[in-house]
């Protein structure tokens, strides 16, 4: 059964608007931008929680200019934390995801070492300068959220909440699967050489689909037609009771 037509339920563009500059896309400044403004300030995905099962787990994610180690404690606590000493700036963990072999984060530059919570506990200098005191230099933290087994971590040094009340509508149309029991079963990585915001246009649109994706346009016949979802026809409340793929979406059998 088709839902009940409604206009407020069109996804696509209601007024044309300008693209872009090119410059956004190429330039440093802009890049620079795009990192204050959006990838320091949200929550972001890294991981499942599965992925950092055993106490003294951990991965480094890097984001922007800036690399994190998110680990699990010897209490079984996710933490997350900006992976440099606070020495002298040292990348603490240097490997992309391991064990710890102890209950420590131990700079390898000059051994400064931190407990799992991020206290600084040990200076092995035996010079300190008057009235120098561990506990001003534990390291620096980061926001880190739990969502159905789903771990994110957000930059920003007033991060408040968690990641599930920054969602869209998409987080309650998973409400009966059972995410937080699902294990990774394959990863692929891939670099993709463009600026992030080329790949994530490409992604949400279907406008090329019909030019680059014959055989996936075949296989769904709306994509043929540009369009991702019944919704993204402006006229979509006309063909609301059509099943009909290149109106519902559905794939040819």
């Amino acid at each position: 059964m088709q839902p009940k037509p409604s206009d407020d339920l069109y996804t696509g563009l209601t007024r044309l608007a300008p693209t872009l500059p090119s410059s956004a896309y190429w330039d440093a400044g802009a890049h620079g931008r795009d990192l204050d403004a959006i990838w320091y300030k949200s929550w972001l995905l890294v991981c499942r929680e599965a992925d950092l099962a055993q106490p003294l787990a951990f991965r480094t994610f890097r984001v922007g200019t800036q690399e994190i180690v998110v680990l699990r404690d010897e209490a079984g606590e996710l933490r997350a934390f900006h992976n440099t000493c606070r020495h002298r700036g040292s990348q603490l963990c240097q490997e992309s995801e391991g064990r710890l072999k102890a209950r420590l984060l131990t700079c390898p530059y000059h051994a400064w070492s931190y407990s799992l919570r991020g206290d600084l506990v040990r200076v092995p200098s035996k010079s300190l300068p008057e009235g120098f005191d561990k506990a001003d230099y534990p390291l620096y933290g980061v926001a880190l959220s739990v969502w159905r087994g789903f771990v994110f971590i957000n930059l920003a040094e007033d991060a408040a909440g968690s990641a599930e009340a920054s969602f869209d509508r998409a987080s309650g149309n998973l409400a009966n699967w059972p995410l937080e029991t699902l294990v990774t079963g394959h990863a692929l990585r891939k670099v993709m050489n463009c600026n992030w915001k080329i790949f994530w246009e490409n992604f949400n649109e279907c406008l090329h689909c019909p030019g680059v994706h014959k055989d996936l346009s075949r296989l769904v016949p709306m994509y043929g037609r540009g369009l991702m979802t019944r919704h993204d026809d402006p006229e979509w409340a006309r063909h609301a009771d059509n099943d009909a793929p290149e109106y519902s979406g559905a794939s040819l059998s």
